[in-house]
């Protein structure tokens, strides 16, 4: 019972942090009077292990260190990742993952045409079931996920139960959410290897293939490998996490007229008609890879680039993952020093807002965003880019 005596939420909802209360004291009181009869049932050997990763390519990305040091604990077993089809391709074909099931889940879809699919998950545990896991992690924190790695019938499940149904799991992890997002995932490892090493480093691995066709790509659209590069991502999966596009117009204006620099624009398809207001209002023709390519094509896009400036999203942690240095504007709805790109030359611009941690998708004001000026970013690149060529 002493997971539920600590217990915090991170419903802002008070109805709902109540009734999740009510369903987990219920649920650790049953779990509590059966252990007086039934005998904690050990681990068989482990050879199949099962990671639940559900949420966006962002997260999926700073979870790979977590990933990565669960194969080196267990380096001769079969992995499955299951993970949701807009951010599986993030780590498909990565070596230390054998395979993956992407599944979506409805209540981290981002789509509007997004439907409730029931039956889908009854097919994810019948066949969950019939593989025999040994180890099921949880790295989310994610109640659906720890109900489907229960009925799985999985003997060991690890996880966060900070949406609740912590009662499902047999390892609990206690973890403050008061550091990095990476290092708070390596938690849960520590379950099974409490003198886990350090952390793995993030990153992506671009073929060599992949490599090539991109610069080919790039050089069709105007790029020119001897001029200074500087990359940019102006959209975001959340309307709340966008500085305004005139705004990046206007920075970007200023760095190609006096850095002499060439502007690489990426993304995803649904950041194109944001990308057409730009070039819209600004005097040049940038370089737009957007809706071109792949995960894996994207990170060889960003490493052609000196500095990587974009709005909080998963191209800032992919500029992290391939070590080019990294500015992103980051909003106030969440909390920075846990979900910053996870690298060694990230810098930061951030308003302390009193609204802060609203964890708002949209935003009436903005005013976190609206704070954050082009003199100041545009100082910071200037000083970065001046740093670099010293």
């Amino acid at each position: 019972m002493k997971h539920f005596r600590s217990k915090t939420y991170i419903y802002k909802s008070r109805l709902l942090k109540g009734i999740i209360f009510i369903i987990d004291a219920v649920g650790y009181l049953l779990k509590w009077a059966l252990s007086l009869f039934f005998k904690k049932k050990t681990a068989r050997q482990i050879e199949r292990i099962l990671i639940f990763k559900l949420d966006h390519a962002g997260d999926v990305l700073l979870a790979t260190p977590a990933i990565k040091a669960i194969r080196k604990q267990f380096p001769s077993a079969h992995i499955t990742l299951v993970a949701g089809p807009w951010a599986k391709d993030i780590v498909e074909g990565e070596s230390y993952i054998n395979d993956i099931i992407s599944y979506s889940a409805f209540w981290h879809n981002r789509s509007q045409d997004r439907t409730l699919n029931i039956r889908e998950g009854i097919e994810l545990i019948r066949i969950l079931r019939r593989r025999r896991y040994d180890i099921f992690f949880d790295l989310k924190g994610d109640l659906f996920a720890i109900i489907i790695g229960f009925f799985s019938r999985i003997p060991k499940r690890i996880g966060y139960a900070w949406s609740g149904g912590g009662f499902l799991l047999t390892d609990e992890v206690e973890a403050t959410i008061k550091k990095h997002q990476v290092e708070i995932l390596m938690d849960a490892v520590r379950i099974v290897a409490p003198t886990t090493p350090d952390i793995p480093e993030l990153s992506i691995t671009v073929p060599v293939y992949e490599d090539r066709h991109v610069r080919a790509m790039m050089r069709e659209e105007g790029w020119d490998d001897s001029k200074l590069t500087i990359g940019f991502h102006i959209g975001s999966g959340c309307p709340s996490k966008l500085w305004p596009v005139e705004r990046f117009a206007d920075l970007m204006e200023r760095i190609y007229g006096k850095l002499k620099a060439q502007i690489v624009v990426v993304g995803g398809s649904e950041d194109i008609g944001l990308i057409k207001r730009l070039e819209g209002l600004l005097g040049f023709k940038p370089i737009v890879m957007a809706g071109k390519t792949t995960f894996e094509q994207t990170a060889a896009v960003i490493k052609r680039c000196s500095l990587f400036v974009g709005n909080d999203s998963v191209p800032v942690h992919i500029a992290a993952a391939v070590e080019v240095p990294v500015v992103v504007l980051f909003s106030a709805a969440n909390d920075w020093q846990r979900w910053r790109p996870y690298g060694n030359d990230v810098d930061v611009i951030y308003k302390n807002v009193k609204c802060k941690g609203c964890e708002k998708a949209v935003c009436d004001t903005m005013e976190c965003m609206n704070l954050i000026t082009v003199d100041e970013v545009f100082d910071l690149v200037s000083r970065k880019i001046n740093l670099k060529r010293d």
